[in-house]
């Protein structure tokens, strides 16, 4: 095509009025098809002069940029409203290096969206005449990751809970047997040399009552759930919570505070289950707020789904552990046995929802549960089939 008008250029002299009108019309057709195909893309594509402003910003590009009106005079990191982003731009063009898959933060209202950036060098006809910049929202696909990085690690975790019962529970077991027998022939010969005797051995009672409720724990995240999903109010469930925890959150100062939407719909939870999920939350929000706070606790409808957010005003989580919470055996807490929220993550998942994070340090958490609203059934068709009659239906003449 290119050659074609190359042609045409060289012999336009010659071309009547028409025949120019209907090449530039050709021109404007092979422009906007190209134009489309480019805002069709979901990835974002800037084209940048040799001055790094814009020549072109795509729809996906206005959209994760949010430029609204771009101008061609003015270079293209001042047009930004992100600073991270605003600055990486400057310092990479500026610099003139070619960039691949450079991952970016970025904050907006819905919450920190990732990027990935990639610049390049436009060459034309030989020459360097700007740049090329492609700018992909990598957010979902990393969430994506995550979850399956965790579904792997509870498939890992299932493979090894039988020999973990046999191995660690029973022996367990049988060591506080012993220690109880121990206990009573000191108590039938006791004097005052073997008092520190006694105290030592609570000590070790102690510890493998917490060993044992870590081993515990262990198996509720691998086994099998026996969940029972029925149709019912999770108003119901969230303000049992809240009494159960109410005295705990005043012991630390925290206020409770609970904002339901109006006329909720019923959902299809396992209301015991559920509660042991929001249960880990909560005590994870009360242990992130040292100080005391307000712990938020909303049910929404959005679309087809019901979510539940609990929210607090804690030291928050960094954002390079954001990836890793629900992950086995990781804590950030000294006593923590790291299964909570695993736990958390596997009922949701059994209620066939999703749970996700939002957090800022210094600014707290946002954990929200998103649970699927049923939906009514769809009347099927007519029954009718290669236009034959099906039995028991009647055909209008």
């Amino acid at each position: 095509m290119k050659a074609a008008y190359e042609n045409t250029l060289k012999r336009i002299d010659r071309i009547p009025p028409e025949g120019l009108k209907q090449i530039v019309r050709n021109l404007l057709a092979e422009n906007s098809i190209y134009e489309s195909a480019l805002n069709s893309t979901l990835d974002g594509i800037i084209v940048c002069d040799l001055a790094h402003k814009p020549l072109f910003i795509n729809r996906s590009a206005e959209k994760i940029t949010r430029i609204v009106s771009w101008a061609q005079e003015v270079v293209l990191w001042e047009q930004l409203d992100d600073d991270n982003l605003a600055d990486f731009i400057q310092e990479a063009l500026s610099s003139e290096k070619n960039i691949l898959n450079h991952e970016l933060s970025i904050s907006r209202p819905g919450g920190t969206r990732l990027l990935s950036i990639s610049i390049s060098a436009l060459v034309s006809e030989g020459k360097i005449a700007g740049n090329l910049i492609h700018i992909e929202d990598i957010t979902e696909k990393r969430r994506r990751e995550a979850q399956l990085r965790r579904a792997e690690s509870l498939a890992a975790l299932t493979t090894l809970a039988a020999g973990v019962a046999h191995e660690i529970k029973n022996p367990l077991a049988s060591i506080r047997i012993q220690l109880g027998i121990i206990r009573r022939i000191l108590e039938k010969n006791c004097a005052k040399k073997t008092e520190p005797i006694f105290h030592n051995i609570s000590l070790v009672e102690q510890e493998i009552d917490r060993l044992n409720s870590i081993v515990v724990d262990f198996l509720f995240a691998v086994r099998p759930m026996d969940i029972t999903l029925i149709r019912n109010r999770v108003e119901d469930v969230i303000k049992e919570v809240v009494e159960i925890m109410g005295n705990e959150a005043s012991v630390h100062h925290i206020n409770i505070v609970c904002e339901f939407e109006d006329n909720l719909p019923e959902v299809m939870i396992d209301p015991k289950h559920l509660k042991q999920a929001l249960l880990n939350i909560i005590k994870n929000a009360i242990a992130a707020m040292p100080n005391g706070g307000t712990l938020t606790i909303s049910a929404v409808t959005r679309h087809d789904e019901l979510q539940i957010s609990i929210s607090d005003t804690g030291i928050g989580i960094p954002e390079e552990l954001l990836a890793k919470i629900f992950e086995p055996y990781f804590t950030t807490k000294e006593s923590g046995t790291g299964l909570g929220l695993t736990i958390t993550f596997k009922i949701i998942k059994e209620h066939n929802g999703e749970i996700t994070v939002e957090s800022k340090p210094s600014k707290g958490s946002t954990f929200t549960i998103h649970l699927p609203i049923p939906q009514p059934e769809q009347k099927s068709l007519p029954p009718w089939e290669d236009g034959l009659q099906i039995e028991g239906s009647e055909r209008e003449e």
